[in-house]
């Protein structure tokens, strides 16, 4: 016998030995009514919410985003019992000095026994009344880190501050690991920054999955007194939607359009047999977008949109779209004047050669109007809300709410297929300044401008 055999075994080397705890549903109500009586009466909405797949809380500067991250954090666990969640910030350095803060500072507030580990990943150990949880802490920026975990839930801050490309794979790739446990669940928050990711998901391609909660500064009454004073006075007032009242706004410059608004702009007009349909037409290389429309009294009702590859399919795809109305002779369209020389697709006939071949009837200007005529003129009928859209026309909401001037004063351009919001603008603007009684004021000599007034 050896004097190690004399020795009681340790445990220094082996792997950390669960504690086993006896499941108490009473402790776990009662830890819930304690967190929910500190919580604001959004924050209690965002935590008593499990049945949308995809949650957001969009609200303001100290509209309380990060408290109700951390409780729902504690919820997510009460329903996965020994599971793994994740929590997310958009980068590795707010981890340290966003969002670990804010979980301990919840743990200890609430009583929860929990160890946390920095390293190599940031990782918490909480013992729960319904069973252990642990939770991993990553970044969205670095996203593919999470590929091969498998989570319950998740909750993400400030998602909206990530580039949209980012969010939109971190987003992916933690709704595609959430594959165990009793209740999954991304759970987001996030002061709203112009029209990206949050937009995105939650308005433009809202569903039945998805629940947007919108939170304002002032619902919160813990802030210091000057606390919204303070916001008021250095900040302009698009700042002020966005970081007061948890509007989305466009941030990045002036919009082209400022009174859209697609609630008192909206219409779910359908063409009948007698309507005749008008289509707007912006002709480029890869990327051809109509805008469909028809008239009611004097306002003017888009309800379609399409995206074609060239003018042939354009020609094709329109016969085939409306039928009736092109045998009959009620289907017109409007493109851009320089499609009278121009060609776009792999032809010797100029796109009107090509579209009046087919059999369409094609309405072109002499010349197209100045940018900022056709901007005013389209303005015009918006405030006066005689421009109408529909759910059909998605990319011509993004851009009546999103386009925006660039720092030289002219309409943005650039991106990639729709993200260019250019498209869909030009396209219903050749329509509208076609259709639209346009008085011109002649002012100065015959060469001068004409002061194009509506």
């Amino acid at each position: 016998m050896s004097l190690l055999d004399l020795c009681p075994g340790g445990t220094l080397l082996e792997p950390k030995r669960p504690v086993e705890r006896a499941i108490d549903p009473g402790a776990a109500d009662a830890l819930r009514a304690k967190i929910l009586a500190d919580c604001l009466p959004a924050q209690r909405e965002f935590l008593d919410d499990e049945s949308h797949r995809i949650l957001s809380y969009i609200g303001g500067f100290g509209s309380g985003k990060s408290f109700a991250l951390a409780a729902k954090l504690i919820f997510l666990g009460l329903r996965n019992p020994g599971g793994t969640l994740m929590a997310c910030e958009p980068t590795f350095p707010m981890i340290r000095t966003v969002l670990v803060p804010a979980i301990d500072m919840a743990l200890d507030q609430w009583d929860i026994e929990y160890s946390y580990r920095a390293s190599p990943q940031p990782e918490y150990s909480i013992n729960l009344p319904t069973g252990p949880v642990t939770i991993y802490c990553q970044s969205a920026e670095n996203y593919q880190r999470i590929r091969g975990q498998n989570i319950c839930a998740a909750v993400w801050d400030e998602c909206d501050t990530s580039p949209v490309d980012t969010a939109q794979k971190a987003g992916e790739m933690l709704l595609a690991r959430m594959r165990t446990g009793e209740l999954n669940q991304l759970a987001v928050a996030s002061t709203p920054e112009g029209f990206r990711w949050a937009y995105r998901t939650f308005v433009e391609n809202d569903g039945p999955d998805k629940r947007l909660i919108r939170v304002r500064t002032q619902d919160n009454p813990h802030l210091p007194a000057d606390f919204i004073p303070s916001l008021e006075r250095n900040y302009p007032s698009q700042l002020i939607q966005a970081y007061l009242e948890g509007h989305f706004v466009n941030l990045a410059s002036c919009s082209l359009y400022p009174e859209f608004d697609r609630s008192l702009n909206y219409c779910d007009t359908q063409p009948t047999e007698n309507d005749t349909i008008w289509i707007g037409v912006d002709l480029n290389v890869g990327n051809c977008v109509t805008q469909h429309l028809v008239r009611r009294g004097d306002e003017f009702h888009f309800f379609a949109e399409k995206v074609y590859r060239d003018t042939q399919q354009i020609a094709q795809g329109l016969k085939e779209m409306y039928p009736h109305h092109f045998r009959t002779g009620q289907l017109v369209l409007i493109p851009d004047a320089a499609s009278k020389q121009r060609a776009t697709a792999a032809a010797q006939e100029s796109d009107i050669g090509i579209l009046k071949k087919a059999g369409h009837q094609v309405k072109v200007q002499s010349s197209n109007p100045i940018i900022q005529d056709r901007v005013n003129a389209v303005n015009a009928l918006v405030e006066q809300r005689k421009i109408k859209v529909g759910n059909g026309c998605k990319n011509l909401i993004r851009t009546f709410e999103q386009h925006a001037y660039d720092e030289k004063g002219r309409p943005e351009k650039g991106g990639v297929g729709m993200d260019d919001l250019s498209h869909a603008g030009d396209a219903m603007g050749y329509a509208i300044f076609k259709l639209a009684a346009i008085r011109q004021w002649k002012t100065g000599s015959g060469k001068s401008r004409q002061a194009q007034i509506w």
